[in-house]
């Protein structure tokens, strides 16, 4: 893998990571003064971004008027230098979603944004990618662009991911837990619930704590069977190590 393509993989997970980004829109009120405001947000399949705002939001009216956003998601420093740590910026034109077809994998990943539904004003937008900048600490600097950030559309649909994430939660939570306590050391004694969450060509949520965490896979993913071997591969890769 060249350094741009694992720069860009970098990036995803970064993302994927972060639940939660800066909004950075062109101010209507403001007279084209930039405007920050903070929305939970998620990735496509392929890498696009999908936010569910209401009308009334100042980000939706900008959007409204002039389409143009930037979304910045950073992982926080607990201590020292803030600038050590990873951040991305994405920038492209906003759209309404008029297939929302995504919303059930949104309300899986953001299961309280339910109750928004009954509110009339709620949409779900679309950011198609366009820029991408990447800083994963001092030295390790790229503009991406698309086509190395973006992945090929995979062979299933909506409704297949969460079939996949349903049998995952009620067959094979305890393959979930392991697979928790195998890829994150801080989790290693965690024994409550684990829940997926999403399932992605290069990766999946699990939800443990009421925190979401992306366990990237080891190659992506095309077709369903594809996941059904990688998810195999891993649980008992963390049976191997757990039990012993």
């Amino acid at each position: 893998m060249n350094e741009r393509i694992k720069a860009a993989r970098e990036a995803r997970v970064l993302a994927q990571n972060n639940d939660t980004a800066v909004l950075s829109t062109i101010s209507k009120k403001l007279l084209g003064y930039p405007f920050g405001s903070v929305s939970p947000f998620m990735l496509s399949a392929e890498g696009q971004v999908i936010f569910y705002v209401s009308d009334i939001a100042q980000h939706a009216r900008n959007l409204s008027v002039d389409n143009r956003l930037s979304i910045t998601v950073f992982d926080a420093a607990e201590s020292g230098d803030q600038n050590t740590h990873g951040r991305l910026t994405l920038t492209g034109n906003a759209r309404f979603l008029v297939d929302e077809s995504l919303g059930e994998l949104y309300f899986q990943r953001f299961p309280d944004a339910l109750s928004y539904r009954n509110a009339h004003d709620f949409k779900f937008w679309q950011m198609d990618v366009e820029h991408i900048r990447y800083i994963g600490g001092f030295g390790k600097i790229f503009w991406i662009n698309p086509a190395e950030w973006l992945l090929p559309e995979p062979q299933w649909n909506s409704t297949d991911a969460l079939q996949m994430i349903q049998h995952m939660n009620d067959d094979h939570a305890d393959a979930c837990g392991l697979i928790l306590r195998h890829q994150k050391v801080e989790f290693r004694n965690y024994a409550g619930s684990v829940k997926m969450s999403s399932i992605y060509p290069d990766g999946f949520h699990l939800i443990a704590d009421e925190r979401s965490v992306f366990i990237p896979f080891e190659t992506d993913c095309v077709t369903s069977g594809e996941v059904r071997k990688q998810l195999v591969k891993m649980t008992n890769a963390a049976r191997n190590v757990i039990a012993a």
